[in-house]
């Protein structure tokens, strides 16, 4: 099993929390370090992905996950294609249909079939290929110059980096399975055994119609994380994130969705945006233990390397976890725990 650090690049902070936790992940051995995209709350994703680039020489870095609508996917492409150069290879892009990003810009997260036709854009410029533009707001036909056939330059160079999608539901995690090198799931779909099996199940059927050997795709669970010897320390540090994990999700496992009905639609209605993730959020105090421990790795080391093997038993092939720029110091000690106490015994 491989483990990465998802940072979250608060606003109001400067970029050298971001570069110091990317430090940290690199020194204790994570595989990866993914950055938030969600540019009115945090940091913009690309200039501390750029700033953690010159920082680090070995793991490999992305956003965590970006979307193809505040950002034209011509415009993605080329940012991920400059990170890789700029990391000498180390690029992956994490992309999905858009969550706190397009919701507090006042837009909508992508449907499934426009996710995967801008999907399909970017790799095939990446790839170097010349392909139809895409159809977008605010270009009109007939305009001076306008090409109608485009490309990437520089893609012959950097242009080879694995791309992983974000989804919410099994169905959506078979389509991303067939388009792309990973698939990444949150709390609700990857923090619990009955999620994570599905997940993989829907992983699996993606692979078998695309004819894809099912070990080039992997499945990654994205969660909330905290170490600590005090278990409710740590559980009350992950309910903001455990709140996401439930609120208006298209699918949640039945050891959530019925068992938990009441919190997921309290939680739901109580959810606002300009508080993503942050630990302060008032709707943090809906969750109960049970609902945080199911959405997340939290607890006691001995909770967390539990947490760790149940997952990689359904299928899960990495974990990504999640840690904050909001407390630097609580994120450092995680960072350093997980590297100590839960990964060498998972």
């Amino acid at each position: 099993m491989r483990f990465s650090v998802m940072i979250w690049p608060h606003s109001g902070e400067t970029v050298e929390p971001v570069v110091r936790l990317a430090n940290a992940a690199e020194e204790g051995g994570f595989d990866a370090v993914y950055v938030g995209d969600s540019q009115m709350i945090w940091n913009d994703v690309w200039i501390c992905l750029a700033a953690c680039a010159l920082a680090t020489s070995r793991v490999l870095l992305g956003p965590g996950v970006t979307n193809t609508i505040t950002r034209h996917p011509a415009v993605t492409a080329n940012a991920v294609m400059t990170l890789n150069m700029l990391s000498r290879g180390r690029a992956i892009l994490g992309i999905g249909a858009g969550d706190s990003a397009v919701r507090t810009a006042g837009l909508s997260p992508a449907r499934l079939s426009v996710l995967r036709e801008r999907v399909g854009f970017i790799r095939a410029l990446l790839r170097g290929e010349e392909v139809q533009a895409l159809p977008w707001e605010g270009a009109r036909e007939g305009t001076w110059g306008q090409e109608q056939r485009v490309r990437l330059a520089g893609a012959d160079a950097w242009g080879s980096v694995p791309i992983q999608i974000a989804v919410m539901s099994p169905r959506s995690a078979a389509v991303a399975a067939q388009i792309s090198d990973g698939v990444i799931v949150d709390g609700h779909m990857g923090g619990n055994f009955e999620g994570a099996r599905a997940t993989a199940e829907a992983v699996a059927e993606g692979c078998r119609r695309a004819g894809k050997d099912l070990s080039s795709v992997r499945v990654i669970a994205a969660l909330d994380a905290a170490v600590d010897d005090d278990r409710a320390r740590a559980l009350d540090k992950v309910r903001p994130t455990a709140a996401r994990n439930i609120a208006r999700k298209p699918w949640l496992p039945k050891t959530l969705g019925e068992e938990h009905a009441d919190v997921v639609k309290a939680v739901s209605e109580a959810y606002r945006f300009y508080e993503h993730l942050d630990l302060t959020a008032k709707h943090k105090g809906l969750i109960p233990d049970e609902v945080a421990m199911k959405c997340c790795i939290a607890g006691t080391p001995e909770d967390c390397v539990a947490k760790a093997r149940e997952l990689r038993s359904a299928g899960v092939t990495d974990i990504a976890i999640f840690v904050t720029t909001q407390d630097e110091a609580y994120s450092w000690q995680t960072i350093g725990r997980f590297a100590r106490e839960v990964i060498p015994f998972v």
